[in-house]
């Protein structure tokens, strides 16, 4: 196997500027918790660097009547203006948001397993992303969360 570095798409690393928790009661043995996981990716191009994005990924988890997670994800990238349309397109679209997912399922993994009997360790399912991402025109709130 041969193993060479990308090097029309750089990963700059991970923020998580909102995390928030809500618990409503812990879990007790017998519980039955069915958690619900709502992943929603989105692209944000900063004006004054054509060669870098931002994949904004909002996660929200809940389980009824037990707790509600909410965190965002920013990850950081910068792409070649050298790479053809059609690997750019993908890089971002499809390559990015999977980049940055398994920081985001260790961040909630880490998380909830700290927390003790409240949820228990939640582990993320694998998640796979295809289509489109939604562009952000400005940053998704007044404290500019995605400006570096």
């Amino acid at each position: 196997m041969k193993i060479s570095d990308q090097i029309k798409l750089k990963f700059y690393g991970v923020d998580f500027p909102i995390v928030n928790f809500n618990s409503l009661k812990p879990f007790q043995k017998g519980d039955k918790r069915k958690i619900s996981i709502n992943i929603s990716p989105k692209i944000f191009y900063p004006k004054d660097k054509p060669d870098s994005f931002k994949i904004i990924q909002e996660v929200s988890l809940s389980s009824e009547n037990f707790f509600e997670l909410f965190v965002l994800a920013v990850g950081s990238f910068e792409i070649k203006s050298t790479a053809k349309e059609k690997d750019r397109k993908n890089f971002i679209n499809l390559n990015a948001p999977a980049i940055m997912f398994p920081y985001i399922r260790a961040f909630i993994s880490n998380l909830t397993s700290n927390l003790g009997n409240v949820t228990g360790a939640l582990t993320i399912p694998p998640q796979f992303f295809k289509g489109d991402l939604e562009i952000v025109k400005e940053a998704p709130d007044k404290r500019n969360l995605v400006s570096d």
